[in-house]
């Protein structure tokens, strides 16, 4: 059977005799069929649109399509947690948080005069250390307008039997990126945090400085010693 042309239409008898006209089934294959669907015109109708003739431009356009698809999931695309300490805005690999919860009472260790650790939190009935990348990174305290609907909440990351909680000012969420898409700091850069960074990107109108999160645990392990 010659493939069906776009321009070609089918005999549709099923909706001028059969069960879905109007008038009700006047076909004469009714009575031995029953119903259109079990009827071999319907069969044979329905497996000629699927074999018909794509159109001219199809294959390009799904051409297109997934060659789109597959830029966006280049090998070695990473997924980053973007947060905002202070004016800073940073980034840490999503694999590395088990949970962002509510801002929750820090207790304070006596006789320990650490500016990193800030004490103990209880996330869920468990006890947690809870430090301050703020004061880790030297982010210096500053006012930044925020909308009302922004709240500060707290990050809980590493693994079970070794979780760190730190407070963050705002989530801006998860983004997937390619390493192609950060960039150095500049040798000479002064800015907050440089020594922990691994790079920076843009995304919109902020400039994100992806962290070293080996480091950043290290340095954390060695802060509370």
């Amino acid at each position: 059977m010659e493939p069906l042309k776009l321009t070609e239409k089918i005999e549709n008898c099923w909706k001028t005799q059969g069960v879905w006209s109007d008038q009700g089934g006047h076909c004469e294959r009714l009575a031995k069929v029953i119903h259109c669907r079990n009827c071999e015109v319907f069969t044979r109708a329905g497996r000629r649109l699927l074999e018909r003739e794509l159109p001219e431009d199809y294959l390009q356009e799904w051409t297109a399509v997934l060659a789109n698809k597959k830029n966006d999931e280049l090998i070695g695309t990473v997924s980053l947690l973007v947060f905002r300490i202070e004016k800073e805005w940073l980034a840490l690999p999503s694999l590395l948080f088990a949970e962002v919860v509510d801002n929750a009472r820090v207790h304070c260790l006596p006789h320990r005069p650490n500016p990193v650790l800030k004490g103990l939190v209880n996330v869920h009935g468990e006890v947690q250390l809870c430090v301050s990348l703020q004061a880790l990174l030297g982010i210096e305290s500053c006012d930044v307008e925020v909308p009302t609907s922004v709240s500060p909440r707290m990050l809980v990351m590493g693994e079970p039997g070794a979780r760190w909680v730190f407070h963050v000012h705002e989530i801006d969420g998860i983004h997937r990126l390619h390493p192609s898409q950060i960039q150095a700091p500049p040798i000479s850069s002064q800015k907050t945090g440089a020594g922990f960074s691994r790079g920076l990107f843009a995304w919109g109108d902020k400039s994100v400085a992806v962290l070293d999160d080996e480091l950043l645990l290290h340095q954390l392990s060695r802060s509370v010693q």
